[in-house]
């Protein structure tokens, strides 16, 4: 395993206490649930090494990232169970803020995204394997939201990341036990879309 600054931050945040990461942990890396990496440490953090010997994991976490738009823009909400793990904890900051567990992400995800339809469109993205059976990635992110009746031709666009920590499960899949979403700017829009009822 790599103990770099980031595998040290993130093994912290999913659980992993021994005195030799203890020692190494810097302090302004410490995660707790709803801390977020901040953006000017991320280029640095990230490691580009052995991504020939990680291509399975990274391909993988990709494929199962691609699986959010699709299940959000769909309306899909139930398949969120296989991005996310039973016990995930995802802080989408304000508004929603921190929820969990997954039954929760469905739900509250479920209710504030009714009175919108949306396109989520993913950018930049680093996938950072940090030992068999642990990851962290940084996904950078449109969401488009496009208002209903009569909010019709109405839209809200939000900018931002998604840091996520991976830990790979019994059944060898993939899934997420911590989300982030960082806002990297305001929101842009007419907000009384979300206001909308049938």
């Amino acid at each position: 395993m790599r103990f770099s600054a980031l595998s040290i931050a993130v093994l912290t945040l999913v659980g992993a206490h021994s005195p030799a990461l203890t020692k190494r942990t810097s302090p302004s890396l410490s995660l707790t649930d709803a801390d977020a990496i901040p953006a000017f440490n991320l280029p640095t953090l990230i490691s580009t090494e052995n991504v020939e010997a990680n291509t399975h994991n990274i391909e993988a976490i990709r494929a199962t990232l691609a699986l959010y738009p699709l299940a959000i823009d769909g309306k899909n909400f139930d398949s969120l169970s296989r991005i996310f793990a039973q016990n995930a904890v995802a802080n989408y900051s304000a508004p929603l803020n921190v929820l969990t567990p997954l039954s929760t992400i469905q739900s509250v995800l479920k209710s504030s995204l009714n009175p919108v339809t949306t396109q989520h469109s993913f950018g930049t993205q680093l996938i950072d394997i940090l030992s068999h059976d642990s990851a962290f990635s940084v996904t950078y992110y449109t969401a488009t939201h496009f208002g209903r009746g009569t909010f019709g031709g109405k839209t809200a666009t939000a900018f931002g990341q998604y840091q996520d920590v991976w830990k790979k499960q019994q059944d060898g899949k993939w899934k997420i036990t911590h989300r982030n979403l960082i806002y990297m700017g305001p929101l842009i829009g007419d907000l009384t879309i979300f206001t909308f009822t049938e």
